[in-house]
C-alpha cells in the first residue's frame, strides 16, 4: 500500500485496489480508524495511513510530557483533537498533508 500525492490528485495504492482522486472531489478527510477519504465518487480507506502513536498520544495530552521531556507546542491546544487526528499518527499526518494541497487550490 502506498499514498501519493501528486500536483492535480491524490493516487491510492491497496492491494485490492488504486484509485485516482482529484483534490477538487475530495469532500472529507476521517481519521477513526485509519484514513478515509470520502469524496464525490465515494469513500477510499488509505491502508497505508493508520492511526497510530496511541502511548504517545495519551502521555502528551494526560501529562503534557513525553518520556520526562518538556512539553510540547501542540500540547498547549484546547485537548479536543483525537489520537488519529493529531499528528503523531500516520492518519493524522496524511491528512493534514491532503488539507495543505487543497488550500494551495483555493
Amino acid at each position: 500500500p502506498k499514498l501519493v500525492l501528486r500536483a492535480d490528485q491524490i493516487e491510492v495504492v491497496n492491494p485490492i485496489k488504486t484509485e485516482f482522486i482529484s483534490y477538487r472531489d475530495v469532500l472529507d478527510l476521517e481519521t477513526k480508524w485509519s484514513l478515509a477519504i470520502v469524496h464525490t465518487g465515494g469513500k477510499c480507506r488509505v491502508w497505508v495511513a493508520p492511526a497510530s502513536g496511541k502511548q504517545k498520544w495519551v502521555a502528551e495530552k494526560k501529562f503534557g510530557w513525553i518520556s520526562g521531556n518538556a512539553t510540547t507546542a501542540s500540547s498547549n491546544n484546547s485537548g479536543m483533537e483525537s489520537m488519529s487526528a493529531s499528528l503523531d499518527s500516520l492518519s493524522g499526518q496524511a491528512a493534514y498533508m491532503i488539507r495543505e494541497r487543497i488550500k494551495r487550490l483555493h
